[in-house]
């Protein structure tokens, strides 16, 4: 039995670009300081540990069934995310969190159905965090981050775990 999930699925995120959507929400502030607040950097570390718990959750799928639809695209839109995330961080000169989470403690699921219906609870879930954390005040980089990976849950990551069967 393999041990870790083959390399291509872990350099998925390597090579990919981080794409921001702009926004003109009265929710946002004035970028410009290099500072987060403390709720701010809180709603930040919730979202790419999130982002991270997704990843792994996804990569273990991967590593049990094999190169299964939609598993397979979407860990690269959550290493998409949880890079976004951590742009936050680096734009600051801030150490980026490591992720707490690993192919050994997210759970594992019998079959690809099994797996699918997971995905369809924790793209809602990770939809409804998202919801509460933009209801603050946000620097733009962090609102526009926060918007575009919740668009991409809703248009993208639910619809095919919807369908996956």
């Amino acid at each position: 039995m393999r041990t870790h999930p083959p390399l291509r699925w872990l350099a998925l995120g390597a090579a990919i670009g981080v794409s921001v959507a702009c926004s003109d929400s009265p929710s946002v502030t004035a970028p410009g300081s290099t500072a987060l607040t403390e709720s701010v950097s809180d709603a930040v570390a919730t979202a790419i540990q999130d982002e991270y718990r997704a990843e792994q959750i996804y990569l273990r799928v991967l590593f049990d069934h094999g190169d299964v639809l939609p598993f397979y695209n979407v860990v690269v839109a959550e290493q998409r995310h949880s890079s976004s995330l951590a742009a936050i961080y680096e734009r600051r000169g801030l150490e980026t969190p490591q992720s707490q989470w690993s192919l050994d403690n997210v759970p594992r699921f019998a079959t690809v159905a099994l797996a699918c219906a997971a995905g369809v609870v924790a793209e809602e879930e990770n939809i409804a965090m998202y919801d509460r954390l933009l209801v603050g005040t946000l620097p733009v980089d962090v609102h526009n981050i926060f918007t575009s990976n919740r668009r991409a849950s809703v248009e993208r990551h639910l619809t095919a775990f919807q369908a996956c069967r």
